[in-house]
């Protein structure tokens, strides 16, 4: 599971860094957007210099539907790897079986024991091929739930942005250090989250 969120997190850093550096310039924005963000909140926030910041780390680990996406993702791999140890302890108990009758000689010819040992390494190849392919499926299930997550964010931050109020909103990973005033991770958060909750409630 480590393995899937690193690559959530690795793919949705690069992409966010393009996201939060893109230049609203005022031809492209809005002074009043048709889909009206939680204005209380941001009012409440300290601008200086139109540039604010978020820590993408903490917006994931605040966003709910960031935990539903690795709630997925684990049952998705728990899955996969229940079949596969069911698999693997069926052709290990075979594969013992084998060779306790080749140490007791209880096959009734050569071309017996030759065949049935054909058939193991034929069933120990079709397990390495299913372990592949099970990875495979994971990572294209990890892809889509990523795009389903990249997409929200891209979404919201378009209309977060609507009033122009930011020229750029940095990813805190590409920088050293930065004023508190400037982090908006708890709004943005806040207000996916009233989102996410208000879309759970309708499901």
């Amino acid at each position: 599971m480590k393995n899937l969120s690193l690559i959530i997190n690795s793919v949705l850093f690069v992409a966010v860094v393009v996201l939060f550096l893109l230049h609203f310039n005022s031809n492209s924005c809005k002074k009043e957007s048709s889909k009206k963000v939680n204005q209380k909140k941001i009012d409440n926030i300290n601008v200086k210099d139109d540039i604010a910041y978020i820590n993408v780390d903490t917006l994931l680990k605040k966003y709910k539907f960031y935990d539903e996406l690795e709630s997925k993702l684990l049952e998705k791999q728990k899955g996969m790897e229940s079949d596969l140890n069911r698999k693997s302890a069926a052709f290990e108990k075979e594969a013992t079986e084998f060779q306790k009758k080749v140490q007791n000689n209880s096959f009734l010819s050569q071309e017996s024991a030759q065949r049935q040992e054909q058939e193991l390494m034929a069933k120990q190849q079709n397990l390495y091929k299913l372990r592949e392919d099970l990875s495979n499926e994971l990572m294209k299930e990890s892809q889509g739930l990523e795009k389903q997550l990249l997409d929200t964010v891209t979404n919201f931050l378009k209309e977060f942005n609507a009033d122009c109020r930011y020229r750029y909103i940095l990813n805190s990973a590409t920088f050293l250090y930065g004023n508190e005033g400037l982090n908006i991770t708890d709004t943005v958060a806040g207000i996916l989250n009233e989102r996410y909750n208000a879309l759970s409630t309708k499901k």
